[in-house]
């Protein structure tokens, strides 16, 4: 049952008078905006960038821009089936954003989009259409709150009514799928089908290496937890948390838990795309952004609200693909996930480790499985 109110389509209406991104297409609704994209991924026939509104973490109207993918031929009685497809990590400044690349012509997708291309170019020769949200705050004017699951899942529900909305050769039967962030994207909106969107017809969800169990990790955190290594890792991503989450909760004043390292850090997070980031960020650890533990009972609470994966609300089907090789979602915190929802009962999950595969390679290495997988939700 959807929660949006004309209040909110209204006020996305006049927000997206301020954007001025798209020149609407013939018959655009006033709260979206389409335009032809100036190219597009292999396997597909036509492409539209999209400017929609949809809902942030608090219940506030925003606006997300994504793009939409058709395949070639016909359409199917009902239009083309629908893979809302979640994006990984690029970054929280707009020019990390694939819709900004495409705006200014830049030759070289956002790293993200070219490991999810093998997948996506499948599903559309398929006969499968690909919507793929941006986020809110990529390419906006609002704050990127970065894996916040709840916003980044609205925009993943939202972005296939607002493209079916504007073109009728797509159906309303829909999967969610992502990597990485978009992983957790994808699976926080499987929780929140039943409570959250426009009336559809979702099957359920494909996930790709999601990030999850950060709200158990980060809190345990401080300037004195010993240098290990494997923390490291992190570093970029705490980076990005807490910059969302400093704009997302200005009640939890996220700076007083940095160091002048940090504050830095946080205050040019969104210039820095996140391949640069992890580069520049190689040998910094973890605790040298921080002067407290992010255990602190208040940081620690706004952490697991801000961050938390569902474990409960799925009812449909749930695959999760991780490589064992990956060093960026620990394959631990993924197989603890899928445990956590087999215990809290949700019924049909399937985790599927892939040895030798790592973060980056993890979409190509499983496609002849993902994409079946897919195919047998959305027909």
């Amino acid at each position: 049952m959807a929660i949006r109110s004309t209040l909110i389509l209204s006020t996305a209406a006049a927000l997206l008078g301020g954007v001025g991104m798209f020149t609407p297409i013939a018959d655009a609704t006033p709260a979206t905006s389409i335009d032809v994209l100036p190219r597009l991924i292999d396997g597909a026939a036509a492409g539209y960038a999209l400017s929609y509104p949809t809902i942030d973490e608090h219940g506030r109207p925003a606006i997300a821009r994504g793009q939409v993918y058709l395949p070639s031929g016909t359409p199917p009685a009902g239009g083309w089936p629908v893979v809302s497809w979640a994006k990984g990590t690029v970054g929280v400044g707009d020019s990390c954003a694939m819709s900004t690349a495409l705006d200014d012509g830049v030759a070289e997708d956002p790293m993200a989009v070219e490991l999810s291309k093998p997948l996506l170019t499948a599903l559309l020769r398929s006969g499968t259409a690909v919507v793929s949200t941006d986020y809110i705050g990529l390419g906006t004017t609002d704050a990127h709150h970065y894996l916040n699951s709840v916003s980044e899942a609205n925009a993943v529900t939202d972005i296939v009514g607002a493209a079916a909305d504007e073109l009728p050769e797509l159906s309303r039967t829909w999967v969610a799928a992502g990597h990485s962030q978009g992983g957790a994207a994808a699976l926080t909106t499987g929780a929140r089908a039943d409570i959250y969107g426009e009336e559809s017809d979702f099957r359920g969800v494909m996930a790709f290496a999601p990030s999850s169990n950060l709200e158990a990790i980060l809190p345990l955190l401080s300037p004195s937890t010993p240098r290990i290594t494997p923390l490291d890792n992190i570093t970029a991503t705490l980076i990005y948390v807490l910059y969302g989450l400093r704009d997302s909760r200005p009640d939890i004043d996220v700076d007083s838990y940095l160091t002048e390292l940090g504050r830095d850090y946080l205050a040019q997070a969104d210039d820095t795309c996140i391949s640069e980031l992890r580069q520049r960020v190689i040998d910094v650890a973890p605790q040298q952004l921080l002067t407290r533990p992010l255990s602190d009972p208040a940081m620690a609470s706004a952490l697991h609200e801000y961050l938390a994966v569902p474990t409960t609300g799925y009812t449909r089907p749930v695959a999760i693909e991780q490589g064992l090789a990956d060093t960026v979602v620990p394959p631990a915190l993924t197989t603890a996930l899928s445990a956590e929802l087999v215990a809290a009962g949700v019924r049909d999950v399937t985790y599927l480790p892939v040895p030798g595969a790592t973060h980056h390679d993890v979409i190509s290495a499983t496609v002849d499985d993902a994409l079946p997988r897919i195919l047998a939700m959305v027909r």
